[in-house]
């Protein structure tokens, strides 16, 4: 059976192609584009008729690739996160495309994102006796998941996502230490100091950032998608202290960040590294898996 999922971020859409055979999965194709959905709307919530444009060609391109591997809309699974659960116009959005391309788009709340996200990322790391913290930095919003071996101990969702910070603050380039504070104020206020208590062995990064954390470390951009990759903390720091203090014009001649983040990657490299304070931890993870991989993980691998 073939089937695909698209992922409605706030920055970025994704596209899954797969293939299900007895209990293989084999991935066919995927795709990213970087619509930026919550431009200029996010924490008013509203979708702006720019950002929904570039919505609508984003899904047109994604569906017709699915249709090129044989794959139709009522096998197409599209999920909706942060920028499209608090928006006032959502549905607007949402009946268009369904009556563009006869494709239902699923909302899914903060805690179910946090759900599926460990559930990609537990399909391909191999879990030890300690803790862990799994972290998934989106555009609105950002989950974690603290398990204890590979047991979930705990789920949170927090409105703290990059392109909500950087729309909320004016922020200079590079940032100053006041535009430091003022983030880290907000990133405590809106977590209601959850992290002051928290400690854990080990952060794991779902895809996003950390997989441009993973190329600047490694000066690569191919690693293997079946399984996690160890991030050496002391380079990972030097990167991340790297790029909080970045201008735009060296995060643009960096051959390393993909160009969809480099504007908003100094953003998250300080919210990284201000969780990694918090909770303590001594090493890092950058896991490939992430949302969509854990969709098709929980709903096809049962079928």
């Amino acid at each position: 059976m073939r089937g695909a999922v698209i992922d409605l971020g706030t920055n970025t859409f994704g596209l899954i192609v797969f293939e299900t055979k007895a209990d293989k999965t084999e991935i066919l194709i995927t795709d990213k584009s970087f619509v930026n959905l919550g431009e200029g709307g996010i924490n008013s919530n509203i979708l702006t008729p720019r950002a929904m444009e570039r919505a609508y060609f984003a899904i047109d391109h994604f569906v017709e690739t699915c249709r090129s591997f044989g794959v139709y809309p009522d096998k197409i699974h599209g999920f909706g996160t942060s920028a499209l659960r608090d928006a006032t116009n959502a549905k607007e959005f949402l009946d268009k495309i369904e009556k563009l391309h006869q494709l239902k788009i699923r909302l899914i709340n903060g805690k179910k994102e946090a759900e599926l996200v460990y559930a990609g990322v537990s399909s391909i790391h191999p879990f030890s006796e300690e803790s862990s913290c799994i972290m998934d930095i989106g555009g609105g919003s950002t989950e974690f998941t603290v398990t204890k071996s590979d047991i979930v101990q705990e789920q949170k969702s927090f409105n703290i996502g990059i392109s909500r910070i950087t729309q909320l603050f004016e922020l200079s380039d590079p940032l100053t230490k006041d535009d430091i504070n003022r983030i880290e104020i907000f990133l405590e206020y809106q977590t209601k100091s959850y992290f002051e208590t928290l400690s854990v062995d080990s952060l794991i990064g779902a895809a996003g950032s950390f997989e441009t954390f993973f190329s600047m470390i490694n000066k690569t951009a191919s690693y293997d998608n079946n399984t996690t990759h160890l991030l050496p903390f002391d380079k990972l720091k030097t990167i991340l202290d790297e790029l909080i203090h970045s201008t735009r014009a060296e995060r643009d001649a960096n051959y390393w960040i993909i160009d969809y983040r480099k504007e908003m990657i100094n953003v998250a490299a300080l919210k990284t590294k201000w969780v990694l304070d918090f909770v303590g931890a001594t090493s890092c993870y950058f896991s490939p898996s992430g949302l969509k991989e854990g969709i098709i993980a929980t709903a096809f691998k049962k079928k």
